[in-house]
């Protein structure tokens, strides 16, 4: 549970972790992008690995820890990663006259004008907590019937080689007309490799099993669009010689996308087919392989089963 006191400008986190084994652990409370300004119990060990503020234990069995952050009260605001947690909410104690908070979570925002308690993502991920003038958030939109942002258009190449690896790289283009996060899920088992917004090299915020949050920064107006391009890796069986099948994946967002457009590349010299939720593109491609498009979706992976056949020669 996290509670905000905006008076004191802190953010205190109370957690119940466990360990299961009798040998040392590490375990993770939360990313390490902003880190305590103090911990309770004042002997626990608090490390950082991988990213994370973790508790270093050898015991086994609830323990509770307390960790505190600080909470900007000007500028763009603090963002906390927080670890997953089937039980997580943010309780919110009396705001600074004339102020809202404003909480952000991937793309959707919400502002709390008073005292309170809110549900958090048991997923965890990254949240951001933003103090700001009563006035200017009551003409800043927040969650409801409208999107934060959304996806017009996204294009992947997914290249498969003859000894099971994969590369895909895609191109995103999302509209917002306020700082938000792309969140994606990669496929299974699949690594991110690079990540640019606009041209400038990003450090995403990665999760377990493949969720990633990707910043986007206030567009210079209204309307405006960021362009994120990134690729991953992943392995899969070595193509056979004469036909086999395998099955691909794109990344899943929670943003409605307009137009997903996928391009499928396996060596030359075999003949492919494809089933799955996607739909064949009938415009004459110029690139080879399987040229495939998803549209006007959301929260949906688009997926395809590939089969290929050695082509023989008539």
């Amino acid at each position: 549970a996290y509670q905000i006191d905006a008076q004191a400008g802190t953010i205190i986190a109370t957690m119940q972790v466990e360990s299961f084994a009798n040998t040392w652990q590490a375990v993770p409370l939360a990313g390490a992008a902003s880190g305590a300004i103090s911990a309770e119990p004042k002997d626990a060990r608090i490390v950082v690995t991988e990213d994370h503020l973790c508790l270093v234990t050898d015991q086994t069995g609830a323990q509770s820890v307390k960790l505190t952050f600080a909470l900007a009260k000007e500028g763009p605001g603090t963002t906390l990663h927080l670890a997953a947690s089937p039980v997580a909410s943010l309780e919110v104690k009396e705001l600074p006259e004339d102020k809202v908070l404003r909480l952000q979570t991937g793309s959707t925002a919400q502002t709390l004008a008073t005292a309170g308690i809110v549900a958090l993502p048991a997923t965890g991920g990254e949240i951001t907590l933003t103090l700001e003038d009563a006035s200017k958030a009551s003409q800043t939109p927040v969650a409801g019937p409208t999107d934060d942002a959304i996806i017009s258009t996204a294009a992947y190449t997914t290249q498969v080689v003859r000894d099971g690896s994969v590369l895909t790289e895609g191109a995103i283009t999302v509209r917002h007309d306020h700082p938000v996060k792309l969140v994606l899920q990669l496929p299974e088992a699949a690594k991110l490799l690079q990540c640019h917004v606009n041209a400038e090299p990003v450090r995403p915020t990665i999760g377990e099993t493949g969720h990633i949050e990707i910043p986007l920064d206030d567009p210079a107006t209204d309307g405006a669009e960021s362009e994120v391009k990134l690729s991953f890796t992943s392995t899969l069986t070595a193509l056979q010689a004469a036909e086999g099948e395998l099955d691909l994946a794109l990344p899943q967002t929670p943003l409605f996308a307009k137009q997903i457009d996928w391009n499928v590349q396996l060596p030359t010299g075999y003949d492919l087919s494809f089933t799955g939720n996607v739909d064949p593109i009938t415009d004459k491609p110029t690139a080879p392989g399987l040229h495939l498009r998803k549209s006007l979706c959301r929260d949906q992976q688009p997926q395809a089963r590939i089969t290929y056949r050695k082509r023989t020669s008539n």
